[in-house]
């Protein structure tokens, strides 16, 4: 895939809003609102996003509302419909369900109202005008390289080394309902799928289908559950589970849960963790060395390049961002898309990847 990289600094305004409630700049708004429906409030980084879009956009002129869908569609769909009642500008939706806003999105196109689709593709519907994400099938590729990585199959330049394993793994993915999911799995077994073919890694439960391996809503206690069975069923005879890739630190902290009520001990008894989104806890379970690496999607420059990609829009009908035009077709077009780039995180990265970016401070990491 064809990937563009931003790199933006940008600070981070205090959270704010109820869950499920708007929040509104403080601008005057003479230009008109622009509506952003996040998924949840559980997540902090959808509240921090959502605050640096509306700071761009009170300096644009633009009042903005922000919603939150408590993980409902069908909270989701009645916020849509009552932000578009009420004659917004634009849209920037991070979905719940990409699958589930075909309808309530044709009273927007019918209203001229653009789309922008927020880190998860809106699928089925010609309505949405861009896509603005992070490369997750390379999040998929580079959180499997870390699994092998850490197993010692290959080496820090990612070339194969003498070990040959065997090495026991297990696959837990995302959320079924968010389209993201699909393109971690591909790019995750792209990369695994030579090394299972040579016997070099193992998946003992034999689940390794994308229907067997997701997570509903990407909940950590369902992770959890089903890495417990999963044990119980299939490592009961002293087999050991060598290694666990995950894309969410949100499973990963189930994950690991998980090994320890089956007895693992960080050390040499314990298994390679992956993760994703570099949260600030599984940051922590990195330095403690419960989880081996996190992948860092700076979400800070993703909501400012497409708090920028919006105005640019409404103001001029038209942006002169690179964008994908070809990789990312919903099912009823290819919708242009403005990519960016990911990195994994160890414990050797900790410090000069996200302190000294700002996104962590040492006192927060405990350094």
């Amino acid at each position: 895939m064809k990937r563009s990289i931003a790199l933006v600094v940008v600070a981070l305004t205090a959270a704010a809003a109820l869950t499920g409630c708007s929040s509104s700049g403080g601008g005057g708004g003479d230009a008109g609102t622009i509506g952003i429906s996040m998924p949840t409030r559980d997540n902090e980084r959808w509240i921090k996003e959502g605050d640096i879009m509306t700071g761009i956009f009170d300096d644009a002129g633009y009042e903005t509302e922000v919603q939150f869908a408590n993980n409902d569609v069908p909270t989701q769909v009645n916020q849509i419909e009552n932000l578009i009642a009420k004659g917004v500008k634009a849209l920037v939706i991070s979905s719940v369900d990409g699958s589930a806003l075909t309808s309530v999105l044709e009273d927007a196109e019918a209203q001229d109202i653009p789309v922008f689709a927020y880190t998860r593709l809106i699928t089925d519907t010609t309505a949405v005008s861009y896509y603005a994400t992070f490369d997750y099938y390379f999040n998929g590729k580079d959180n499997a390289t870390a699994v092998l990585q850490g197993l010692g199959v290959l080496d820090a330049e990612g070339n194969p080394t003498d070990v040959k394993g065997p090495f026991n793994i297990e696959i837990v993915n995302g959320s079924p309902t968010d389209n993201v999911t699909q393109y971690m799995y591909k790019g995750a077994f792209d990369v695994f799928q030579p090394f299972i073919d040579d016997g070099v890694i193992t998946i003992r439960s034999g689940q390794t289908t994308f229907e067997q391996t997701v997570t509903p809503n990407w909940d950590g206690e369902l992770a959890q559950s089903r890495v417990e069975d999963i044990l119980a069923a299939h490592y009961a005879d002293n087999a050991h589970l060598d290694a666990v890739w995950t894309p969410y630190d949100g499973l990963s902290r189930g994950i690991i849960s998980a090994l320890q009520g089956a007895g693992y001990t960080v050390g040499s008894d314990w298994s390679i963790v992956t993760g994703g989104n570099a949260e600030l806890d599984s940051v922590k379970a990195i330095l403690a060395g419960e989880q081996y690496s996190s992948s860092f999607d700076d979400w800070r420059d993703l909501a400012k390049a497409t708090g920028d990609l919006v105005v640019d829009v409404l103001d001029d009908g038209e942006t002169d961002v690179e964008l994908n035009t070809e990789d990312y077709d919903n099912g009823a077009k290819v919708v242009p898309t403005m990519l960016f780039g990911l990195r994994n995180v160890t414990k050797a990265d900790v410090e000069p990847v996200l302190v000294e970016s700002g996104f962590y401070t040492a006192d927060q990491l405990g350094l």
